[in-house]
């Protein structure tokens, strides 16, 4: 299938223009972005690198026609899309059109690897997959409550950086991009946690899961309405480029059929939301249901357990890996003909089978779990692995050709069945019948390949890392350790000198025990002693004794005090003027600390301010309601001041602190002992004081202080 779907690219990949006519190396949209390489090329839309002459940056192009009917959902989602703040989704810089060409402008991802690009050599481990949709669920959710859905999820819209980090490209874009119908908010959620779950499903088995009666790997989203359907209600298109899952009746194979290790709460949530068409019904639903997962990712790569190096996790996807050295074959066995003519005949063929021994597949699967069962022995430095299967042909050649492989396994199983039945069991239930089709038709592709690739002049062959594991031979299983009284070899009885010193432990722990006994009993009934410090006297005059206590050192019971109360603090102020002429402006110099600085009204023709109003002065906004115990105040100049607690912007229904006249400098208020609570502070200045000029007067106050 990766075949195909890499075939299909390059023919569209050779056509002139790509699919958005007008967009090439060299080209310029917008005035401002050069495009340098292409890395996706979609069913209507391509992903290019460009540089962005203005702000000096590497950056992602999303082009696509601007002349498409889907051309200005995609640039109104893009530009909603860029609302949406959260670390895990690719963030839009800038939307446009320019040459009838539409564009979406996205941060670059140097380094990072899709979900398919690392599913390419089989499945991840499920921490990992855990991990990555927990994390892409967490992203989805965020964008949820901002009325945004993505609808079309596919392994390639799930990015892992080269720190682990995981990012979601395409919120609500690409779902535009390949014009999906529109649902109400609600059944996007149930698409999307979906379009989650399918990726669960696609991480742990490297396979994606279709819907029932079509072929998910061409167009994921075709209507389907059935369980496990998808992003299918969505109703756009988009390639995926995994192998599609396999089927049973009412839907997909289940996870665990297919992959081994898979948790239960992953297998169940797969099945309910693939085929019972139930499960989560929102990404955060979904995320709260595999949670908690890991922070970081593990330290490899695959299902396999192999380690990753610094240089393969920031490698591209496709890079080739160093030719391993391979045995050169016989001219004879490199071809199908050949090989089946080794496998008929019994003769090793010198490697592992060809596509042309098939009918000895399901004995070759058998021999490798089973290699007490196989029917041929290893020759003296040959691969054991390898002459396992070679005899297990041969033999099934040699045979009755009425009794088939399943029989002969099924007999050899009743004569080996004993203390292994138990493990034998466990292993076969999970890895399943999906297992064994998975493992032949991987021998039968490593096989094809073996035949169509030609060794060089120095008997060396480049082989990509995925075909050493195909055609890597199967792991033995260590026979199990039979448990007591299940099989086995009996342990042997101990001998007389080491039962005479156990029995010699055992009497020593025994009478220490007793001596242990005997001591406890005997102190039954004895009156503990007096506690130290007091005396008993017993006197004639009473029956009952007078106690005496010696004096011992009196300790003063530690006194708690009571912490201070916070400090009252101004953290606002109004200038209060019944004709509304002042400014605000400068009243945070009468309460900022520094004397230093004045707070002054405007110039009045006398002191009693023309004799339009009865006062000027300041509403300072206290930090709390608080019952005040003291106000200081610094006046530069002589003037009457009255000082109010009050609950609002108004002396009306003010409590009075005090007052002062004709006083500069520092003074100090005591406040009444009836005062109630109050939330402001008013300074009203009754008389202002006069200026450096003549018939100049003013209020004026250089600091305020309350306790």
């Amino acid at each position: 299938m990766r075949k195909a779907v890499a075939d299909k690219a390059g023919s569209i990949r050779g056509r002139r223009g790509g699919i958005v006519q007008g967009v090439g190396p060299g080209s310029v949209l917008g005035g401002r972005y050069a495009v340098t390489v292409r890395t996706f090329e979609g069913v209507n839309h391509e992903r290019w690198r460009a540089s962005d002459h203005t702000l000096e940056r590497e950056v992602v192009l999303v082009c696509f026609a601007a002349g498409s009917p889907a051309a200005a959902a995609a640039l109104d989602a893009a530009r909603r899309a860029a609302g949406v703040e959260d670390p895990r989704l690719v963030r839009v810089l800038d939307v446009g059109s320019d040459q009838g060409v539409g564009f979406i402008v996205e941060e670059p991802l140097t380094g990072a690897a899709t979900m398919a690009d690392l599913l390419g050599s089989g499945g991840l481990p499920a921490e990992e997959v855990r991990r990555l949709v927990g994390e892409a669920a967490s992203a989805l959710d965020k964008a949820r409550q901002r009325g945004l859905h993505h609808l079309a999820l596919t392994p390639d819209a799930v990015l892992r950086m080269a720190d682990g980090a995981v990012k979601v490209r395409g919120i609500a874009t690409d779902a535009a991009l390949i014009d999906a119908e529109s649902v109400s908010g609600e059944q996007a959620s149930r698409l999307d946690s979906i379009g989650l779950v399918k990726l669960i499903y696609a991480g742990l088995t490297a396979r994606w899961p279709a819907p029932s009666g079509t072929d998910d790997r061409e167009s994921d989203t075709r209507g389907s309405t059935g369980p496990g359907a998808g992003i299918g209600a969505a109703g756009g298109r988009e390639a995926v480029s995994l192998d599609a899952a396999p089927t049973i009746v009412g839907g997909v194979a289940p996870p665990s059929e297919i992959a081994v290790g898979v948790p239960n709460d992953l297998d169940l949530i797969c099945r309910l939301t693939l085929n019972d068409d139930r499960g989560p019904l929102s990404p955060g639903d979904l995320a709260l249901q595999i949670a908690p997962w890991s922070p970081t990712q593990p330290s490899n790569d695959g299902g396999s357990g192999i380690g990753l190096s610094q240089a393969r996790a920031k490698a591209t996807p496709h890079r080739q890996l160093p030719a391993l050295p391979r045995r050169r074959r016989a001219a004879a066995s490199e071809t199908t003909a050949g090989a089946t003519t080794g496998a008929s005949s019994g003769a090793p063929a010198g490697g592992a089978p060809t596509a042309g021994a098939t009918h000895g597949t399901d004995a070759s699967a058998q021999s490798a779990a089973h290699p007490a069962q196989a029917g041929g022995a290893a020759a003296p430095g040959s691969d054991p692995t390898e002459a396992g299967a070679q005899g297990t042909v041969a033999q099934a050649g040699e045979d009755d050709p009425s009794e088939t492989g399943a029989q002969k396994g099924m007999a050899a199983a009743g004569a080996a069945a004993s203390a292994a039945a138990g493990v034998a069991g466990a292993i076969g239930d999970r890895v399943g019948s999906f297992a064994r089709a998975a493992a032949d038709k991987a021998s039968a592709k490593a096989a094809e390949r073996r035949a169509a690739h030609a060794l060089d002049d120095d008997g060396v062959e480049d082989i990509h890392l995925d075909e050493a594991l195909d055609e890597a031979p199967a792991t033995r299983l260590e026979p199990p350790v039979p448990l007591p009284g299940f099989g086995g070899d009996t342990a042997e009885a101990p001998s007389k000198a080491a039962s005479r010193v156990a029995l010699a432990i055992v009497a020593v722990l025994v009478l220490v025990s007793l001596a242990i006994g005997i001591n406890n009993v005997m102190k039954i009934g004895q009156s503990d002693p007096p506690a130290p410090g007091q005396t008993v006297t017993l006197t004639a005059s009473g029956p009952k004794p007078t106690p005496t206590t010696t004096s011992q050192p009196s300790t003063t019971a530690p006194t708690t005090t009571t912490p201070p109360p916070a400090p009252v603090t101004i953290t606002g102020g109004t200038v209060l003027d019944p004709e509304g002429i002042e400014s605000d402006g400068k009243v945070k110099l009468a309460y900022d600390g520094d004397p230093a600085t004045v707070w002054a009204s405007r110039w009045y023709g006398s002191a009693t301010y023309n004799g339009k109003k009865d006062g000027i002065g300041v509403v300072l906004d206290l930090d709390r309601s608080v019952v005040l115990t003291g106000v200081d105040l610094v006046l530069p100049a002589k003037q009457d001041v009255t000082v109010y607690a009050a609950t609002k912007a108004s002396i009306d229904g003010a409590q009075k602190i005090g007052s002062v006249t004709g006083q500069d400098g520092t003074v100090k208020l005591k406040v009444p002992d009836d005062l109630k609570a109050a939330t402001k502070l008013i300074v009203w200045v009754t008389k202002a004081a006069p200026a450096e000029a003549p018939n100049h007067y003013r209020a004026q106050i250089s600091e305020v202080t309350v306790r």
